[in-house]
C-alpha cells in the first residue's frame, strides 16, 4: 500500500483546480442559456451558442491536444527511440538490454557514409563490438566511432560526429564525455610555466 505524501500536491490541485472550473463554466452557461432563451427567444439561442463556444474553447482545445498526441504516441511506439537519421539517411539503432550503450546497424550506417563498411576487419580488431540481429549486422556505438575517426573523408568525420552527439552521448550523459578528458590543454600542446 503507498505511503501518503505529505505537503502540496500541485499536480492533484492543478486536476481539482481544472474539474471545479469546468463545472462553474457549465453552470454559468445552462443558467445564462435559459435566461436568454426565456426572454430572448430564437435570437438569444445563438447568443447563447457565442457564449458556450467562447466557455469552453479551452477545454475543447486541450482535449483535442491530448487526443492528437496521445493518437502521435500510438503511431510512433513501434519505432519510439530507435529511428535515428543522418542527412536524409534512417539509420537503425538498438539500445543494449544490459548497458549503457547503443548499437548501430551497419548497413544503414554504409548507406549514410556512401562507402561499404569493412566487416571482416571490424570483426578482427573489435570481436565484441559486432551483433548479428535479425534485420542484419549491429556495431557497437565506441567501435563505429572508432573506425570513423580513423576514415580520412569529411562525411566520415560529419557522421562520427553525428554518433557522438545523437547516438553515444544521450546514453552516457555528460559525465562520461568528461571522464577522458584531461584537464588543461588538449594532448601535444608545450607546457607552461608559470
Amino acid at each position: 500500500m503507498p505511503r501518503p505524501r505529505f505537503g502540496f500536491d500541485a499536480e492533484a490541485h492543478e486536476r481539482h483546480h481544472g474539474w471545479r472550473s469546468l463545472v462553474f463554466k457549465l453552470a454559468i452557461g445552462a443558467v445564462t442559456t435559459w435566461v436568454v432563451w426565456r426572454f430572448g427567444g430564437w435570437t438569444g439561442l445563438l447568443v447563447s451558442l457565442m457564449l458556450w463556444a467562447r466557455l469552453l474553447a479551452d477545454e475543447l482545445m486541450a482535449g483535442l491536444l491530448m487526443a492528437w498526441h496521445a493518437l502521435r504516441g500510438l503511431a510512433f511506439r513501434s519505432v519510439q527511440g530507435r529511428y535515428y537519421q543522418f542527412k536524409g539517411h534512417r539509420i537503425r539503432v538498438e539500445d543494449d538490454d544490459l548497458l549503457r550503450q547503443r548499437w548501430l546497424s551497419v548497413d544503414d550506417l554504409s548507406s549514410a557514409l556512401g562507402a561499404t563498411i569493412p566487416l571482416p576487419t571490424l570483426r578482427r580488431r573489435w570481436p565484441d563490438g559486432l551483433r548479428e540481429q535479425r534485420d542484419g549486422v549491429y556495431v557497437l556505438d565506441d567501435v563505429a566511432m572508432a573506425w570513423l575517426a580513423e576514415q580520412r573523408d569529411a562525411r566520415a568525420a560529419r557522421l562520427r560526429q553525428w554518433v557522438e552527439r545523437d547516438v553515444w552521448y544521450p546514453v552516457r550523459g555528460r559525465k562520461a564525455g568528461l571522464i577522458g578528458a584531461k584537464k588543461g590543454a588538449p594532448e601535444g600542446a608545450p607546457e607552461q610555466h608559470r
